[in-house]
């Protein structure tokens, strides 16, 4: 039988997820893991959603910084308003609404949705402005002010596709549920008197809309009152010689325009923001060194079992090495002689010159075993046969496969330098 998902479905689990890390119910880290190369580094494979893989993220996770509250935001496609475009207007019953042009973003950084296109014209007058009304510009169009985008919101979640939604408590304040702010006129008819009247038929009240009439035609109308609560509602104009004329009314969203924009927009994408530094939480997440994974994972759990809450968690193994012969290399497979561990080097952190700090990762078909190290037992480096005593052994700040990996992007590899912070704006669809 036929069935849909709904677009409300879709925007309440995008402001649960939301809701869920400003209350504080869910704790979000975003991570970045793979520090080896893929089959081919120029062009990574599509991420499995299996049990096998999520074992190999966790084994290759480098290290994770929280996400805040601040750091999560509903976002909507950017469209920024342009001279000689055509825009799309409002329509409650245009079952493709939101996949049209039918709001934009001007230069200030405030966001507009289209009422009326003017019989679909270009768009030449760009709309300015906070007027808590809708408003006509001098191009035919008419808009309604809906939001401006903070400072704040324009470094941490514009970008070239993205802009996020917040809400205007003096626009949602003034906004009228179920008002008619827009008559479609089809056609003007012909032989109207000014004694004319348009007439709403509907569940709602106090509509008063009157038709604008030049030399019989119909041509506009002005809203004089655009009433409220109308769910539905027939529109139609009477006069005594007048005919032809054909109109439709158009009703509001569920408590008006500017009311709820995260739902008016069909914002059910939620972006997630997030800068790491060159040296993020003291070397947590390790600087020089490549990663080709970025992840999210809600409710991962720290050494103590408990729910982690640090603002970093390093995700590596390591161990201090002390007795040096020679000088250990990143990307060097190491062997313990006793334990027979074999871990891939991924950083080597000298701390002096007779002590290293190895960070290594051990994973299914790069390296031969999961053994662990033992203090005190000697360690040889393959590729630079470098060789030392095994000092401490340090493990992950977070237990590995703990939580839930909500989400992954496989991508091509970004070197972390020791001068360079990362933007991270990663886009999750519900």
């Amino acid at each position: 039988m036929p069935s849909i998902v709904t677009n409300k479905t879709r925007i309440t689990n995008a402001k649960n997820f939301v809701s869920s890390v400003a209350d504080e119910e869910s704790v979000l880290y975003v991570f970045l893991g793979k520090p080896t190369e893929w089959p081919n580094d120029n062009n990574p494979p599509i991420p499995d959603d299996t049990l096998q893989e999520t074992a190999k993220v966790w084994d290759e996770v480098l290290g994770l910084k929280k996400l805040l509250p601040s750091d999560v935001k509903n976002v909507i496609r950017r469209i920024n308003w342009e001279v000689n475009q055509f825009y799309d207007a409002y329509d409650d019953k245009d079952p493709n609404l939101f996949s049209k042009r039918f709001y934009v973003l001007n230069k200030d950084f405030d966001v507009y949705k289209c009422i009326s296109n003017n019989g679909g014209a270009p768009s030449i007058s760009q709309p300015t402005g906070k007027n808590p009304n809708i408003f006509t510009t001098a191009d035919g169009y008419r808009w309604k002010y809906m939001y401006s985008v903070s400072t704040a919101d324009q470094l941490k979640f514009l970008t070239k596709n993205w802009m996020p939604v917040s809400s205007d408590t003096a626009v949602s304040e003034l906004a009228k549920d179920g008002s008619i702010d827009e008559i479609l006129l089809f056609g003007g008819g012909t032989e109207y008197t000014f004694d004319a009247r348009v007439v709403i038929d509907g569940d709602g009240a106090n509509a008063f809309i009157t038709p604008k009439n030049r030399v019989g035609v119909i041509y506009g109308f002005n809203y004089i009152n655009t009433g409220t609560e109308y769910r539905y509602a027939n529109a139609y104009i009477t006069d005594v010689t007048g005919k032809y004329a054909n109109i439709r009314a158009i009703i509001s969203p569920p408590g008006g325009h500017g009311f709820d924009p995260i739902t008016e927009l069909n914002a059910h994408h939620v972006m997630l923001s997030s800068r790491t530094e060159y040296n993020e939480g003291f070397g947590d997440i390790p600087p020089d060194v490549q990663f080709r994974r970025i992840g999210i994972v809600r409710n991962p759990k720290d050494i103590n079992n408990n729910v982690a809450n640090a603002l970093t968690l390093s995700g590596t193994y390591s161990i201090n090495v002390t007795n040096l012969v020679n000088v250990f290399v990143p990307n060097e497979y190491v062997v313990g002689q006793s334990s027979n561990a074999n871990v891939f080097v991924i950083t080597t952190d000298p701390n002096s010159n007779t002590t290293n700090n190895l960070r290594y990762i051990q994973v299914d078909g790069l390296t031969s075993n999961f053994k662990s190290f033992t203090l005190g037992e000697t360690v040889i480096g393959t590729t630079s046969g470098a060789r030392g005593t095994v000092s401490r052994i340090i493990e992950p700040e977070v237990m590995h496969d703990t939580g839930d990996i909500i989400y992954l992007q496989n991508r091509t590899p970004v070197t972390r330098s020791l001068d360079q912070a990362e933007f991270l704006h990663l886009v999750i669809e519900f």
